[in-house]
């Protein structure tokens, strides 16, 4: 029996209930483009926004992990190029 008042929750080790209510209930957040109210739609939203947060320049290093990728194959492609014509006169 759950007493008035409390919570249920399975994974409290002294009983099963708790003062605090569930942090998220369906129905809460209304969304303007038609997003499903639920429960695993608000924790999906707030785990976006965690990571967001977690890394505010995640952005700008993929641009510049991209550059220096796009760089290095360029800079490859020269130096293969080079090398065909340094050693095109050269007997094997």
């Amino acid at each position: 029996v759950i007493p008035e008042g409390t919570h249920y929750n399975p994974y409290f080790m002294s009983g099963v209930s708790l003062k605090m209510p569930k942090p998220l209930s369906d129905g809460q957040v209304t969304y303007d483009d038609g997003a499903p109210q639920t429960i695993d739609q608000y924790s999906r939203d707030v785990s976006a926004f965690l990571a967001w947060a977690a890394e505010p320049h995640m952005e700008d290093r993929k641009k510049t992990g991209f550059r220096v990728l796009v760089f290095l194959l360029l800079f490859g492609a020269l130096v293969y190029l080079t090398k065909r014509k340094v050693w095109e006169g050269v007997a094997h």
